[in-house]
C-alpha cells in the first residue's frame, strides 16, 4: 500500500498491518526520508493533511527505518496549522545527522 499526493510531492510508503508507513517527500526530482528528531505527533497530522487523510487519531512513529536515497529533512518542528511538511521549519534540504535507521514513519 503507498498513498501519494503528486501536487505536494510527498507519499507513505512500506506500510505495515497497522496502517503506519514511512513518510517520503520529493525535492529536485528525488524522492528522500524524513528524520525522526524532534518529529511529533503534530507534525503527523500535517503530513496526514497534506495527503488528505484524517488528521484526528495521527502519531508519529520513531525509528521507521528502512528508506534508501536522501535524507530531505530533519528536525522538522510545525505548529500544526501548515498545509504541507515543507512549509514547517526544518534544517534546510538534506542538512540531517541521521541514518535510514531514524527514517520517521505516521499513521494517519
Amino acid at each position: 500500500m503507498e498513498l501519494h499526493s503528486d501536487a505536494s510531492s510527498i507519499r507513505l510508503v512500506n506500510c505495515r498491518q497497522d496502517g503506519c508507513c514511512r513518510v517520503e517527500v520529493k525535492h529536485e526530482g528525488s524522492w528522500g526520508t524524513v528524520c525522526d528528531d524532534s518529529f511529533t505527533d503534530t507534525n503527523a497530522q500535517v503530513v496526514c493533511r497534506q495527503l488528505g487523510c484524517p488528521t484526528e487519531g495521527a502519531m508519529q512513529v520513531q525509528s521507521f527505518g528502512g528508506g534508501s536515497g536522501p535524507i530531505w529533512m530533519d528536525d522538522v518542528s510545525c505548529s500544526g496549522s501548515e498545509a504541507a511538511l515543507p512549509l514547517c521549519t526544518f534544517r534546510g534540504w538534506g542538512s540531517h545527522n541521521c541514518g535510514h535507521s531514524e527514517d520517521v514513519g505516521v499513521c494517519c
